[in-house]
């Protein structure tokens, strides 16, 4: 497979998104489709968040420093939520500029200009949503996994404008063809409210890393399966964990209570190793802590029957 670091993804990402925010601009400016202009706008909010991803990548490669002793990994969910915000409001924005022309007997579509517009544009999301999928799939960056998404979503509403467009030529001599004054600000509508849950779960998702809550059960999995077997390998307890995800960074921290009082310090050296390599495996950065403490001798061990 073709190796695309992080940052080299995110910078085509970046011009392709300044590329199609320019060409859709222009275009809807000539033909004047609320359709491309939405899609254009959705095209210069992924540019500028792709350029702000990418410094932010780079910040995360820095390590720690005095004013933020545990890295900038806060930053990656920070630019998630902006994000999706900024897309609810362009969505708010479409909606509600393209229902009162449509109360107001609808435009007539410029057919040729929008399928100038529309075939270079759904060739270029493709190519987009190619290079972001195999980036993360290489990094398994959140950052990559949100241009991944955009662009299958931007890609969707190219793809939709020219199937829209067909549907018009098509009804255009026959008694439905007033239907085509409407085509362009009905996309608009039907797209926002298609595409309205994606925002939410991006402000959802980065909402929850910023408060530290527990990740979802998909990310901690692979850590209880670890727990499970190590546990009975060494002959311990796990009296508690606690896991946390914010941005790239899973922190992982794990109260065990050796059940042979002659457990020895290299053994729990060995232990405390062997965890950091089976959740050093699926995850981008990892820091886990295994602290030692006795269990109360009536609880037994809850939360590994989670995983």
């Amino acid at each position: 497979m073709t190796k695309i670091t992080e940052s080299k993804a995110l910078i085509y990402s970046a011009v392709g998104a300044a590329v199609l925010s320019l060409w859709g601009g222009i275009m809807a400016l000539i033909s004047e489709s609320s359709a491309i202009l939405l899609d254009a706008s959705f095209n210069l909010l992924s540019a500028a968040v792709s350029y702000a991803s990418l410094w932010i990548a780079k910040l995360t490669q820095t390590g720690r420093t005095r004013h933020y002793p545990i890295g900038f990994f806060a930053f990656e969910p920070l630019i998630v939520v902006i994000k999706g915000i900024t897309i609810l409001i362009l969505i708010a924005f479409a909606v509600g500029s393209n229902i009162p022309v449509i109360l107001a007997g609808g435009r007539e579509p410029a057919l040729g200009l929008m399928a100038v517009y529309v075939f270079p544009a759904v060739a270029l999301c493709a190519l987009l949503y190619w290079v972001c999928h195999v980036g993360h799939k290489q990094s398994h960056s959140d950052i990559l996994k949100a241009e991944k998404n955009a662009w299958f979503i931007n890609g969707v509403i190219s793809g939709a404008i020219g199937v829209a467009l067909v549907l018009v030529i098509a009804i255009q001599e026959t008694s439905f063809g007033w239907v085509g004054r409407y085509i362009d600000q009905i996309l608009v509508v039907l797209f926002s409210l298609a595409f309205i849950s994606d925002p939410i779960k991006l402000v959802k998702n980065g909402m929850r890393e910023l408060t530290m809550a527990t990740p979802p059960i998909e990310h901690t999995k692979p850590i209880y399966r670890s727990l499970k077997g190590l546990a009975q390998e060494y002959e311990i307890e796990i009296v508690d964990i606690f896991i946390a995800k914010l941005g790239r960074k899973t922190w992982v921290s794990v109260y065990v209570d050796p059940k042979r009082e002659s457990m020895t310090f290299k053994s729990y050296e060995r232990f405390v190793e062997d965890l950091r390599t089976k959740v050093d495996k699926p995850y981008t950065v990892t820091e886990v802590d295994v602290i030692l403490q006795r269990s109360p001798t009536s609880e037994s061990t809850p939360k590994l029957a989670h995983g």
